[in-house]
This record gives structure tokens, C-alpha cells and sequence, in this order.
């Protein structure tokens, strides 16, 4: 019997209608099919007022006013557009009436606009180039919230990319494997730290200190002249002001009181300053790099025709006393000078290279540029040494942090041990990076104290990181002395050769457990909490590795107890060397090791009289 000829895709003509389709002797049949199947916008509709309630906390009749007369052919164009977007905005409405309930509109919408009113923006992001009618909506569309009136866009966006996207990333990274080499292939390493250089960048957004912005009131009729002149190309001059108003007490009482209202808002830029060692090292950073972009702003604004012909209208009417001490009285030419000393040290700072660092490598090379770009600048930049300190302590907990972040990724306990230990070796040459360059520092400060002859304080950084350090150090002993303890307890070597007479407890899986009971907690949290958390699983499983031990220790003195001579206790002692580094295990062979020595000596006297009996 023949075959049955499988069915043939129709072919499509630009009209959404078929041609025809192919016999099995390849001969075209004419024939017109049913139109494709178009978007339907209700199914859309549908789909918003599942979605939309819970995630805005509005009741669904308040949504109405999304499906205006538009709302189909909005949609409808979203469905077959090759790319698209579409926006649901929450926005609160004005009240009249003060602590009234507030009432809220709706608007869908493919243009995203940002306002401090919009309480919510949906975006609702299509998959794939067009809408599927005979798929689920959720399986083709990605829906993100972005901002809202309570927060910044700032936190926001910093939030989307450090907890949503970047994760998420660096998961399928982790998933696809590949190794070093294929990331570096694919790009992977340099995507990584793009996203971390974008959320440093959002977090620097954050934490920047505010620096007022100073915009200088003139006078209507000075501005006029001024605008006046510009436009006839021509210098302005108080000989373009009346004489009259020149003279006029009220027109010049003004203009001194613009003067004095001056003086007052350049003193709150330039008597601005910070407390070091109450934020980040960014923000210390950021403060006097802004700073001085706000002076410069001040001063070109002092420089303006606008302000010259002020000074020369009150000089003019010989009110001296408002324009001889203005600079002095604003402060600006002093702080202009404080943060352009300052700015030798902030400018061109290499925190960033930690703060996107990405790996261990990275983060001993950031470490390495910022000590010396400090070491370097305080000897040519006044920056004083009382806030260089805080400042250090500041990088300490960006350093501190970075570590956590990069060693935190690699789940310690889960990785084999010796990637753990390559990882820790090198974690514990950063720590002896930090302190070469530490001292090198501590160097410098003391150094440029004696240079300036300030006054003396203690040279001192109390770094962040200590009790990481002291973490990492113990956690490196700790998982040794497992190890060792777990290969000798083994399947295939160490004490997996006496069997039963070892006996009843599967050592192996004990001490299997006892590690299960440390994989669960965060070994690195060194906070007070975590301390407590670490201390209670490590008590957990000691107990557990006692049972283990005493298991050994009654095992090793079995074996010690029957030795007959020193050669039989040499095995014996060779069998278990690798756990004499535990404490307890150890101490129990301190009395056996007492009498191999004695046998040792015996047989050595005896071996000495032997020589002597046949030498004489």
C-alpha cells in the first residue's frame, strides 16, 4: 500500500490568503482559504483587568477610562507592529480640598513620560514582533513596573538593575557555563561589568549630596537694558538707565537688597561641607567635584553683564559699603581655592575600578591604583589628613563589600576544595595587598602632617574589612581540618581499610552531615547575628565530628596498645597521620608518642651496644 503523503503548508500571499496548494505531483491547485486570524484588542482588554488590579491596587471599574475610543486601534497596532510598548499610568490628581481621600486616573499609553504624580508606570513589553491570537498573552508579553511617585527614578532604576536584571544575567551566565575562556568569547565578562558600572553609576545618583543651586535675582529694568543691548549688539551702560532711576533711593534700596539676598545665597554653597566619615567614599568624592561645579556656576554668573551694571549703579550713587566687600563677604574666592586644592586628590579618583570590579583580580588591581593615586596626590593636594582617615575607612567598606559580593557569588562550601582554596589563598593575598599599601599610607599621612605642621592626631584606620579578614582566615583552617577529616574518612582511602572493626557508625556520612549543617548558613556574615548563627552551627557540628573522633581516637589506641615495637607504632602512626592537626585526636596519642620515643631510644641503645660488642 502506499504511503499517505504528509499535509503541505499552504502558501501565504501578501493578502493573508493562500495561493494554493502543492499535489503530490507537485502541480499548483488554485484555491483561496480563510483570511488569518487577526489580534482581537477585547482579548487584551481581558487580560488588563486580571492584571492590572492587584498590581496598581485599584478596583477594575476605576479602569475604565483605559479603554477609551483609541484603545482598539492603539492595540491593535501594539499586536502587529514589528516592535512596541505599551504604558499604564497611575497618576494622582490635585485635590481642592485638603486631606481629602485621594482619587486617581488611568491611561494607557505608548509614550513614557516621568512625573511626580504618576504613583505607578506599568511597562507592558511585547516578546516577539507580533501578538499570537492562539497563545496565552502571558507567554508573550514581559511586564516590568518602574517607578513610582514615593521613591526617585534613581532608586528605582538602581533596584531594577541590581535585583532584577543583573541577577539574572550573571544566573544564565552561571547556567550556560563555558569556563573563562568561552565567557570571554561571548562577551560575557565585559556585559557584567557594564551592568555593575550602570548600577555604581544609579548609586552614585543616589548618594550624591545636594548642592544648592544659586540663581542670582535681577532687577526687571537692568535685565531689559541688558537684553536691549544684546539684541543691538552694543555694551550695556548705566548711561542706558535714566537718570532719574539712577538717583532713585527706592531703585537703589532694591538693588542693595538683590546684593545682600547675593551675598546670602553664595553663603550657602560656599560655607557648604560634610561630615567624611558619615557616608560612603563616593560621596566624599562626588561632594567636592559638584561643589566645584557650583562655584564655577556662581562665578559665571557674578562675571554676567547683569551683575557688573549692579555694582556700577550702587557705585555710582556711592553706596561703597555693598560693593567693595562683596566677594569677601560671599566667601567664594577662598572656597573656589579650598576645593581646587582639594580636587587635585578627587579628580580622576580610581574608586570606580573597585566599585565595578567584578572578580578577585579586579578587586586587588583597584585596590593597588587607589592606594597609590592617595599616596601620590596627598603630597601635592592640601586635602587634610583628619578626613583623609575617614575617608580610607570609607574605601575599607566598599572594599569590604565588593569581597563579600564576589565571594558571596561563588557559594564557598558547594565549590570543590580546591577551587575553594585557590579562591581563599587568593583572598588572603588582597588582605596582604590592603595592608603593604595600608602602611605605605599610614607612611604619607604622617609625613605630610609633619610637612604641614597641622596638628598632631593619631594615624589610624579602623578598616572595615577586619572581621571579614579574621573570617576568611578561620573559615580557610576550619574547611582544611574538614577535609583532611573527610578524606580520611572516605570511601577509597585512610581509615576505609579497617572496616568494621572501626565499628557500627558510617563515619563517612557523619561527617557528610556535620558539613550539611554549615552548607546552610551564610559563613561570611560576620554581623553580629551572623556571629551568633556561625557559632551555633559549628557547635552542631562538632558535636557531630566528636562522635567521629572518639570513634578514631579508641580505634588508634587499640592499635597503638598491641604495637609490639617501635616499627608497629610507625605504621600505626602513619596510617593516621593527617589527623594529628585536630586537637582532640592529638591529645590522645600524646602518651603513645611518649613511649615510641622510649622505644625508639631502646632500640638505639641496643643498636649502640651491638656496635660496641663487635668493635671490641
Amino acid at each position: 500500500m502506499a504511503g499517505v503523503e504528509p499535509p503541505l503548508a499552504p502558501l501565504i500571499n501578501g493578502h493573508g490568503r493562500t495561493n494554493g496548494t502543492l499535489n503530490g505531483n507537485g502541480d499548483l491547485h488554485d484555491g483561496i482559504s480563510e483570511p488569518a486570524i487577526s489580534f482581537d484588542p477585547s482579548v487584551f482588554r481581558s487580560y488588563l483587568l486580571s492584571l492590572l488590579p492587584p498590581i496598581l491596587a485599584s478596583p477594575p471599574e476605576d479602569l475604565e477610562s483605559i479603554f477609551d475610543v483609541d484603545f482598539h486601534d492603539r492595540v491593535s497596532r501594539f499586536a502587529g507592529e514589528g516592535t512596541g510598548v505599551l504604558y499604564v499610568v497611575k497618576k494622582k490628581e490635585e485635590q481642592d480640598v485638603e486631606d481629602a481621600p485621594p482619587t486617581y486616573s488611568y491611561k494607557l499609553t505608548q509614550t513614557l513620560t516621568y512625573d511626580p504624580s504618576h504613583a505607578t508606570t506599568l511597562a507592558i513589553i511585547k516578546r516577539g514582533p507580533i501578538l499570537d491570537p492562539t497563545s496565552p498573552l502571558a507567554t508573550q508579553l514581559h511586564i516590568m513596573n518602574l517607578f513610582g511617585s514615593d521613591e526617585t527614578p534613581y532608586e528605582s532604576l538602581h533596584a531594577l538593575i541590581s535585583s532584577a536584571m543583573k541577577p539574572y544575567f550573571e544566573a544564565f551566565a552561571v547556567a550556560r557555563g563555558g569556563g573563562k575562556d568561552g565567557d570571554g568569547k561571548m562577551g560575557i565578562p565585559v556585559t557584567k561589568k557594564k551592568f555593575a558600572e550602570l548600577e555604581l553609576s544609579l548609586l552614585h545618583l543616589q548618594q550624591n549630596v545636594e548642592i544648592p543651586e544659586t540663581h542670582l535675582i535681577i532687577h526687571p529694568l537692568i535685565q531689559r537694558i541688558v537684553e536691549q543691548a544684546r539684541t543691538s549688539g552694543s555694551r550695556p551702560s548705566i548711561s542706558d538707565i535714566p537718570t532719574k532711576q539712577l538717583n532713585d533711593s527706592s531703585f537703589l534700596n532694591t538693588l542693595q537688597s538683590h546684593v545682600n539676598q547675593w551675598i546670602k545665597s553664595i553663603q550657602t554653597v560656599t560655607k557648604l561641607t560634610r561630615d567624611v566619615g558619615s557616608g560612603t567614599a563616593s560621596q566624599e568624592i562626588n561632594f567636592w567635584l559638584s561643589l566645584e561645579r557650583a562655584l564655577e556656576g556662581i562665578e559665571t554668573q557674578l562675571r554676567s553683564e547683569e551683575v557688573n551694571m549692579v555694582m556700577d549703579c550702587l557705585r555710582n550713587a556711592k553706596r561703597f559699603h555693598a560693593t567693595v566687600s562683596f566677594i569677601a563677604d560671599t566667601g567664594l574666592r577662598d572656597a573656589t581655592d579650598t576645593v581646587h586644592k582639594y580636587n587635585q586628590l578627587m579628580k580622576d579618583f580610581p574608586l570606580n575600578e573597585l566599585l565595578s570590579a567584578t572578580d578577585l583580580d579586579k578587586i586587588q588591581e583597584a585596590v593597588v591604583l587607589i592606594f597609590g593615586h592617595i599616596n601620590r596626590k596627598l603630597r601635592l593636594s592640601p586635602y587634610p589628613i583628619r578626613r583623609a582617615l575617614p575617608l580610607v575607612e570609607a574605601i575599607s567598606k566598599d572594599f569590604n563589600d565588593q569581597l563579600l559580593r564576589v565571594l558571596t557569588s561563588h557559594r564557598l562550601l558547594y565549590t570543590p576544595y580546591e577551587t575553594f582554596e585557590r579562591l581563599l589563598s587568593q583572598t588572603m593575598a588582597i588582605f596582604r595587598t590592603w595592608d603593604d599599601h595600608m602602611k605605605e599610607f599610614t607612611n604619607v599621612a604622617r609625613e605630610v602632617t609633619r610637612k604641614r605642621q597641622e596638628k598632631f592626631i593619631p594615624i589610624k584606620v579602623i578598616p572595615a574589612h577586619a572581621k571579614l579578614q579574621d573570617r576568611i582566615r578561620y573559615l580557610r583552617d576550619w574547611r582544611k581540618q574538614h577535609e583532611q577529616l573527610a578524606v580520611m574518612t572516605g570511601p577509597t582511602k585512610g581509615l576505609s581499610g579497617v572496616g568494621s572493626e572501626m565499628g557500627t557508625m558510617d563515619m563517612e556520612a557523619e561527617v557528610k552531615e556535620a558539613y550539611e549543617v554549615m552548607k546552610r548558613i551564610d559563613v561570611l556574615d560576620v554581623s553580629t547575628e551572623g556571629s551568633e548563627i556561625w557559632v551555633a552551627a559549628e557547635n552542631a557540628y562538632n558535636e557531630r565530628v566528636a562522635r567521629v573522633e572518639n570513634q578514631i581516637i579508641a580505634r588508634l589506641r587499640d592499635r597503638l596498645g598491641t604495637a609490639r615495637n617501635a616499627n608497629e607504632m610507625f605504621r600505626v602512626f602513619s596510617k593516621f597521620n593527617a589527623l594529628f592537626v585536630r586537637p582532640k585526636i592529638r591529645g590522645a596519642i600524646q602518651e603513645y608518642q611518649t613511649q615510641l620515643i622510649d622505644s625508639v631510644k631502646e632500640d638505639i641503645k641496643r643498636l649502640h651496644d651491638k656496635a660496641s660488642h663487635f668493635a671490641s
